[in-house]
């Protein structure tokens, strides 16, 4: 707009009449702070770049690109018993309920949020998931790492709620309650977010010192005043969901019972069989002969096609190729892998045999040593660098980059040159004078030694034989291993697996519900009395009596409840926050009507920041929030039969404002919100009436 007008001519005023709009900040954006598989923007970056770096993501799917899956189960057993009932093989199979489960939860929980009516979320890794020191030693949870993750998101502004999936598996309940009222006292600091609070256990358990309850005990240690307990509500008790148990078939060994005890004869049979003329003494044959005076089999065909001057590459002399001569090699190499890998296969059902030997050879440990050294000499010449295993995934590899090579040069350099290529692979199973070819002038025989190893174990083994009494012919085999053994109990036993779900603590789903509730109906309105999806059952039943005392309380801090009615299913049963006993903050669809209401206000507000203090503003800003909370009433989140009686605001001199404030450049806005509430108890009352006609 000009400020003055000298030229002649039409100018253009454009006048302002109608004030800004708020807009609403979304109100059920979950931050979930834990541990991951991993945490990567890419699934090729070596480093977990994402590592204590809040990101954002909007589905599960999303969730395991980022983060990927939960960690598998160690403390899954199987046990099988065989026995004579009548004359007939009986077969039972008892997996029971892990005891010893893994600590990280995150996956599980992003299952229940979504499940549940979740949409997009922020996920904070704190760290990966560490390795089980053994089946009874699961890894621990870091205080300082779920603490850091605490901060971190502290610098976000999108998240509304606040979560710990990993928090009760902490090591100490000390640790879980400090680490809840930091999140209440980030909440307060910020008051644009909210926490929702799991119990340390659903059980009573020992703290260190005594046996105390979940429930007196969360009361205890969140020891902050009500300005902070009103940022948060707690839940109690966990959930029982449907999800399965992430676990590996290759990773859970079973064991065998029968009355026919024939593991280890079962595994020399096995082992008998690899070792027979026709199998692994063949595959060696067949990859280098060495029964007469010259060298033969693939190994050399291969190394001779790369030296060959003339159908080859020529290498050593003047060399040449084309695309008949890399196909003819390809085929080659090709050959010589199928004989690679059924050497690497026989390998590997070896070491089955030979570990199901050990697990059934009862308490003598002088045989176990005895076939475990076997086993470990024999696996030298397959594992580790420049061995059989890696050497195979070496030329499996540059098979694939010769027939990519669209030059000479390239195929050369494949070949000879670079730091991984043919030649050197090669000698790396065999090394011999080339231009000799004979078995006189080998160097270096990867092969020398195997089946001399494998009689050593064939022989441990048959020692165990005698000591086998009761141990069936799956004992001490992974589960992977008895699918194509016997099919039917493959899958009796993962039916077993999977009929044992996790047991999750109730804030992940709690999360979900906020979500579906907030999108259905609206912030305003109590996420209670609301089914929760995904959940069979709470782990403890809770009856009318149990929740007078939870819900409310001398101390205030009152714990929602989830139980279980007849014909209804699992559903919130609760509505406060932790203050309880506070008349302007006791229910969380209030303080979360609030935070969402003065983080919008504020937004919205910030564009006047330093405009003129004066009347032409304080109408701008008074219309623009008036508009915005007439909305919210008509919505039905203030209680008013007109929208003066719902709420108001003020802003103005001698209203809000004295003179001092405006020349200190303040501009004081009052803003009176009745939201409604929601209504806890119905009392229906009933009494006799006189008949009247």
């Amino acid at each position: 707009m000009a400020t003055s007008y000298k030229t002649p001519g039409v100018y253009i005023e454009e006048i302002t009449k109608f004030p800004p709009s708020v807009a609403q900040v979304e109100t059920a954006i979950p931050a979930f702070i834990g541990y991951t598989e991993f945490a990567k923007t890419k699934p090729q970056v070596e480093s977990n770049d994402l590592t204590l770096k809040p990101k954002r993501i909007s589905s599960l799917l999303e969730y395991t690109i980022y983060f990927g899956m939960g960690q598998n189960e160690q403390g899954i057993s199987v046990k099988l018993t065989d026995s004579l009932v009548n004359g007939e093989e009986t077969r039972t199979i008892n997996v029971p309920e892990p005891t010893i489960k893994s600590p990280y939860l995150m996956y599980y929980s992003l299952q229940m949020y979504f499940a549940n009516g979740g949409g997009p979320c922020y996920i904070v890794s704190v760290g990966t998931y560490d390795e089980w020191s053994d089946e009874s030693t699961p890894p621990t949870i870091a205080f300082n790492e779920l603490n850091a993750g605490l901060s971190a998101v502290r610098k976000e502004d999108e998240p509304t709620l606040l979560l710990f999936p990993d928090a009760t598996n902490l090591a100490s309940d000390d640790d879980f309650y400090a680490l809840y009222n930091n999140a209440l006292m980030q909440c307060n600091d910020l008051q644009d977010r909210f926490t929702i609070l799991d119990t340390f256990s659903d059980q009573t358990y020992n703290n260190g010192t005594e046996d105390v309850e979940p429930i007196p005990a969360l009361r205890n240690g969140i020891n902050l005043t009500k300005d902070y307990l009103k940022y948060g509500a707690a839940y109690y008790p966990f959930i029982q969901t449907i999800i399965n148990y992430q676990y590996r078939t290759d990773e859970i060994v079973i064991d065998h019972i029968s009355y026919n005890p024939n593991a280890i004869a079962t595994a020399m049979e096995n082992l008998n069989a690899v070792n027979g003329p026709t199998a692994l003494p063949a595959t060696i044959t067949a990859l280098r002969d060495i029964s007469g005076a010259n060298i033969a089999g693939k190994i050399l065909d291969t190394v001779a096609f790369m030296h060959d001057g003339t159908d080859g590459f020529g290498i050593g002399g003047t060399f040449a190729t084309n695309s008949v001569k890399v196909n003819d090699f390809a085929a080659l190499v090709e050959s010589l892998l199928v004989s690679l890998n059924e050497l690497v296969e026989a390998k590997s059902q070896i070491n089955k045999d030979a570990n199901a030997a050990i697990a059934s050879a009862e308490e003598d440990n002088t045989i176990k040593t005895a076939i475990a050294d076997a086993l470990t000499t024999f696996n030298v010449d397959f594992e580790g660098d420049d061995k059989i295993e890696s050497t195979t995934d070496n030329l499996q590899e540059l098979l694939i980059k010769i027939k990519q090579a669209d030059t000479n040069t390239k195929v050369e350099n494949i070949l000879t040159a670079n730091t991984l290529n043919f030649s050197d692979e090669l000698e790396k199973l065999l090394t011999y004078d080339v231009a000799a070819g004979t078995t006189a002038s080998i160097t270096l025989d990867l092969f020398a030694n195997i089946e001399t190893n494998l009689a050593a174990i064939i022989t441990a083994v048959d020692a165990a034989e005698p000591i086998d009494v009761n141990n069936g012919r799956l004992n001490g085999r992974l589960l992977s291993d008895i699918e194509p053994l016997d099919n039917a109990t493959f899958n009796t036993i993962l039916a077993e697996i999977n009929a044992h779900r996790v047991i999750l603590p109730p804030s992940a789903a709690m999360a979900g519900a906020y979500a579906r509730v907030d999108n259905d109906r609206g912030v305003w309105k109590s996420p209670a009395n609301i089914g929760l999806n995904y959940v069979s059952k709470p782990t403890v039943p809770i009856s009318h009596e149990d929740q007078e005392s939870m819900n409310i309380h001398g101390t205030g801090k009152s714990i929602n409840a989830i139980r279980t009615f007849v014909g209804k299913g699992t559903l919130v049963w609760g509505a406060r926050t932790l203050a309880g006993n506070d008349n302007e903050w006791r229910y969380i669809s209030v303080r979360r009507f609030f935070n969402m209401a003065e983080e919008s206000i504020k937004k919205a507000t910030e564009q006047f920041v330093f405009e003129p203090n004066d009347g032409n503003t304080w109408v701008r800003v008074r219309a623009m929030i008036e508009n915005f909370l007439t909305l919210q009433w008509r919505a039905g989140a203030l209680a008013g039969a007109k929208p003066e009686h719902a709420f108001y605001v003020r802003v103005g001199l001698g209203q809000t404002m004295t003179s001092l404030d405006i020349l200190e450049g303040r501009m004081n806005v009052e803003i009176g919100l009745a939201v409604v509430r929601p209504a806890e108890f119905i009392i229906l009352k009933f009494s006799h009436k006189m008949q009247e006609s």
